[in-house]
């Protein structure tokens, strides 16, 4: 779970935010027998968010296999978060919306690999952008 940035602040949706996976660095789960993953976007009381602009309240394994993200050239995914959406619309596809609160965001991971099992693997910290 996280619910603070880089610095340690609250998160916080009138803020922007990013998360970017260098290449190769997704949520390490086994593909081949089931596993997936998700970032789920989460209120102040840990309640997931019941509505969202664009309805999506996660962003994981579902959105990839949907083809619905947009990688940058170097191969590195990052994701969006705000209230507010992104004004680029390149950046709309990566957005993963915010309510106007304080917010967490928590990563579940089904048949995980052994590096998160072991700590070794680390969600990318979380950039307030603006």
């Amino acid at each position: 779970m996280r619910g603070t940035d880089d610095k340690g602040a609250l998160l916080q949706g009138r803020y922007r935010y990013t998360v970017t996976f260098p290449k190769g660095a997704l949520p390490p789960v086994d593909r081949d027998r089931g596993g997936f993953w998700s970032l789920t976007m989460y209120d102040r009381d840990y309640f997931m968010l019941a509505k969202s602009s664009n309805g999506r309240t996660n962003i994981g394994t579902v959105s990839l296999d949907a083809d619905q993200l947009k990688f940058a050239a170097d191969g590195s995914l990052t994701l969006h978060l705000s209230h507010a959406s992104p004004a680029a619309k390149e950046e709309q596809a990566n957005w993963l919306p915010a309510p106007d609160d304080q917010f967490a965001l928590l990563l579940r991971t089904y048949v995980p690999s052994q590096a998160l099992l072991d700590g070794s693997y680390q969600l990318p910290k979380v950039m307030r952008s603006r």
